[in-house]
């Protein structure tokens, strides 16, 4: 009897991947239809898989996933892949071989796909994974997304992830959404690519959103490339909540790091901080194209465009509001900081230190600005240059108390992107980072400990210390123009205080944002509640 030779090759890897484990390692194959926990060190994918609707595929903690050719998870239920710090979840391929010739399926795995899911089903979970040598190069579905195509789905959450080479023909090189509500916390995305050197071109070199309201929050994106539009994201017709990422070393056509198009978005891109991104042609680290984002607390600097727009660049009626940011230190042969093409592109700014200031901008649109430009600086920012946080303030930088605070923001973050409270002084500072008072070695910053409830709050509100102190604890109240509204004094011993707005202000408060300040001689502490 003649045995079919894939199924040969197979038994061989399997044999051999067993034979050369001197441990308690477990070999399994899986292929067609998927539930239940796969208990195995290294689990060998022999051909595609089929997650049926309403059963869940549970990966454990440690689990060494090998795609033996270029096969594809089709989750119609669930899947469940949570590791550890140290003992990840590892989907990869046997045999990298040819990856790197994106005509072919060879050297790749075709990731996971969710395609109209039960929206009541159960979320599917990726915790502590890593993803490496995705290829999405299908049909013309099937060439988005290196690792995750998603499509009118959104129950899926990405945490504490890494994304390593991966690579999608067409859009979104680790993962594509369209019409998904995913959240992606803390994880890495390095050395992701999309697109062609001709049309089709790119867009996200790591993540393409599309029809979708995503978060963003905490990642890293480092070294991606897209050969259109967003060398890390590109979002369209999307409401992206894009906080507190660090976009380093990424490449595109346009918009080196962020692309954002045709999108109205309520949520905002917020304390993040774009370093090093570049661009061939628009806007080294951002490219607005009809797009009009709060754009919130950024640090951009030291971004290049080949041409025009060294940090951003607005288009075809773009106008995002720009607010204590950092715009500074960019390159490009035109508008090193900002380039506006068209007079219809009217991006607001205020309260940002921008280089060169509105007479430095390029473009059409920039030598005719017409647009808002207030309470904006044109200074050295005065960066810390040394340490984790490099681009943190020094004591003496011209951007400390600086910002403005709108009570309007519903969106305002409590944290800085070193996670540090974001108002330490009266106002905010202008960029990702806020200032941190030195007040000595025995000073700690304990604000995780703190909690108000309830949030958003109509009367009373209840503030919880997490403990006592031996100290008394300064309390201070400010609405959301830097005015004090109500102080105290929490004495040792007791370790929450109430406040009644109506009472002790006579209900004469307009709703809106508050800051609640707290110092003690070993700590300091802010929140940010909502009176409604």
């Amino acid at each position: 009897m003649i045995m079919n030779k894939p199924i040969v090759v197979i038994q061989v890897l399997a044999f051999l991947l067993n034979f050369y484990d001197t441990g308690h390692s477990q070999t399994i194959l899986i292929q067609g239809n998927q539930s239940g926990i796969l208990d195995a060190d290294t689990v060998m994918i022999a051909g595609n898989v089929t997650v049926p609707a309403g059963e869940q595929l549970k990966f454990k903690a440690g689990t060494m996933v090998l795609a033996t050719g270029h096969f594809r998870l089709d989750v119609n239920g669930s899947i469940s892949a949570i590791g550890e710090p140290g003992s990840p979840v590892v989907f990869s391929v046997a045999d990298t071989a040819g990856f790197s010739n994106y005509a072919t399926g060879r050297g790749g795995w075709d990731g996971f796909h969710f395609n109209g899911n039960d929206p009541l089903s159960d979320s599917s979970v990726f915790k502590y994974c890593r993803f490496e040598y995705g290829k999405a190069v299908g049909d013309s579905l099937g060439k988005m997304g290196g690792i995750f195509n998603i499509r009118d789905f959104g129950r899926i959450s990405v945490s504490n992830c890494t994304f390593i080479n991966n690579y999608a023909y067409h859009w979104g090189g680790a993962i594509f959404t369209e019409s998904g509500d995913i959240r992606i916390s803390c994880s890495t995305f390095q050395g992701n690519v999309c697109g062609q050197s001709a049309p089709p071109y790119g867009y996200g070199g790591a993540v393409c959103f599309r029809y979708s309201r995503p978060e963003i929050f905490g990642c890293e994106f480092t070294g991606n490339t897209s050969t259109g539009i967003g060398g890390a994201i590109s979002l369209e017709y999307t409401d992206a909540l894009v906080s507190n990422n660090r976009f380093l070393d990424n490449f595109s056509g346009l918009g080196g790091a962020l692309g954002y198009l045709r999108s109205a978005p309520a949520r905002i891109v917020e304390g993040n901080l774009f370093v090093n991104n570049s661009c061939l042609f628009f806007g080294g680290a951002i490219a607005f194209i009809k797009a009009c984002p709060l754009v919130l607390h950024n640090t951009i600097t030291d971004n290049h465009s080949s041409s025009y727009g060294g940090a951003v660049y607005c288009n075809d009626s773009a106008a995002p509001v720009v607010v204590n940011t950092i715009i500074h230190g960019n390159q490009a042969g035109e508008g090193a900081q900002l380039y506006i093409w068209d007079i219809l592109s009217a991006p607001e700014f205020y309260h940002c230190n921008i280089q060169g200031g509105k007479e430095a901008f390029g473009g059409t649109g920039g030598i005719g600005f017409h647009s808002v430009y207030s309470n904006n600086i044109d200074t050295l920012p005065d960066f810390l240059n040394n340490g984790p946080h490099p681009y943190s303030l020094q004591s003496n930088s011209p951007c400390i108390n600086k910002g403005m605070f709108d009570p309007g923001w519903m969106f305002y973050p409590d944290k800085d992107l070193s996670g540090n409270p974001r108002i330490d002084g009266m106002l905010p500072d202008i960029g990702a980072y806020e200032y941190q008072n030195d007040l000595g070695s025995d000073f700690h910053i304990v604000s995780a400990d703190i909690k108000v409830s309830p949030n958003p709050f109509s009367d009373l509100l209840c503030i919880d210390l997490g403990k006592t102190y031996t100290e008394p604890v300064s309390l201070n109240i400010f609405d959301g123009r830097g005015i004090r509204v109500h102080s105290a004094m929490i004495d040792p011993g007791i370790q929450s205080y109430t406040w009644n707005c109506n009472i002790h202000n006579n209900g004469v408060l307009s709703k809106g944002v508050f800051i609640i300040k707290l110092i003690s001689p070993d700590f300091q502490a802010a929140r940010v509640v909502i009176l409604k």
